[in-house]
């Protein structure tokens, strides 16, 4: 017997298995979290509930009396209750009218808490995350995630070091404080120019897969130019990400252009891209760290595009699952991944990266 024609006999034992529905009535103090919990044991599954429950039209508010649909369940519905009652899904209550909500926080998270089955690993027949419906990548998420450009594209010209202070040997970023460059008037600085302090190569990651050629970057800061002379600048700090060294460079800023998902489509892609650099020193993740993967434009690959980590000594599947996270920068030949979610075992240089969602903007 063939391993295709096993995987579908299991498969559909599977199904069999769990082909049962089971309906919940809602009492007051439920919530999608806990019923979710309750009933697939894992609380972190409470979007694929959502999904399957059109008649809720927002995750936050539900009502006693409501009745939600769980697939593959096994627990028993609890009594059906009268008082209306504002309830979580796990993602924080009901936000004010013009607050700003977290993008990313449609995600199920830690996929090591689902329970894990045996599954056919081709292209395709895994999707272990489900991602939000819309979600929205805002400027200083991109400023700050590093970027590895390839080694054929030259760094620009218009750049100069940090002129440290003779005293202290080197400056403290913090907002407000002053730093000095060598660019001024002559080289077409004007008053409040906005410029970026960079840092470069070893400064921005250690852990690189062997091989890997190009040059790293990392903006650690932003500036405007408040003073003016022919030959240098004074400017202000006005944001800072990070650490810059004796190698940071500044220079003028060229905002980038974040883009707004509406929604997503699914890919099913029969290869898979390989970490090449690691930002976290080879320690175990958490959301909001990055690593960049060696593919790029030319290959498809775009901003908000949502990608699979798995272990490269083990075949694809929840076993060898490691991260999930959203596509945040891009050059020609490799993409910057803010994870979003994380699982206890790290991503390390070399694991694959599986493109599951391909962003489509609004």
């Amino acid at each position: 017997m063939n391993r295709s024609r096993i995987s579908k006999i299991f498969l559909a034992a599977v199904a069999g298995v769990f082909a049962a529905a089971t309906t919940h009535v809602v009492v007051k103090g439920d919530t999608l979290w806990d019923i979710t919990g309750k009933y697939l044991g894992n609380p972190y599954q409470w979007p694929s509930v959502w999904q399957k429950n059109p008649q809720i039209k927002d995750a936050h508010w539900i009502y006693p009396g409501d009745s939600v649909l769980i697939d593959g369940a096994t627990g028993e519905p609890a009594p059906a209750n009268t008082a209306a009652t504002q309830v979580e899904p796990g993602i924080g209550a009901e936000p004010a009218p013009g607050a700003v909500v977290d993008p990313l926080s449609g995600f199920a998270t830690n996929p090591l808490n689902q329970p894990v089955v045996a599954v056919d690993t081709t292209g395709g027949t895994i999707d272990l995350i489900v991602p939000p419906s819309q979600t929205m990548l805002n400027q200083e998420m991109i400023v700050r995630a590093p970027v590895l450009y390839p080694e054929d594209e030259p760094a620009p010209s218009f750049q100069t070091a940090i002129v440290y202070d003779q005293d202290y040997g080197r400056e403290i970023l913090l907002p407000g404080h002053f730093i000095e460059g060598k660019l001024g008037s002559d080289d077409g600085v004007k008053l409040g120019d906005r410029m970026e302090i960079v840092e470069h190569d070893d400064n921005v990651a250690t852990v690189v897969l062997a091989g890997t050629k190009g040059r790293l970057e990392a903006t650690r800061a932003l500036a405007d130019v408040i003073e003016v002379h022919p030959k240098s600048m004074l400017c202000r700090l006005v944001a800072v990400y990070g650490v810059a060294g004796s190698t940071a460079k500044i220079r003028r800023f060229e905002p980038p252009k974040a883009a707004s998902v509406t929604r997503f489509e699914t890919v099913s892609e029969s290869s898979a891209a390989k970490v090449l650099v690691n930002t976290c020193l080879g320690r175990t993740q958490q959301p909001g760290s990055t690593v960049i993967i060696d593919r790029g434009q030319t290959e498809g690959i775009g901003q908000g595009d949502i990608f699979e980590f798995m272990d490269a000594r083990s075949e694809r599947g929840l076993i060898a699952m490691r991260g999930y996270g959203l596509v945040v920068r891009t050059t020609r030949t490799t993409a910057t991944i803010q994870l979003v979610g994380v699982t206890p075992k790290a991503i390390h240089v070399g694991d694959k990266a599986w493109r599951i969602r391909r962003s489509v903007g609004g």
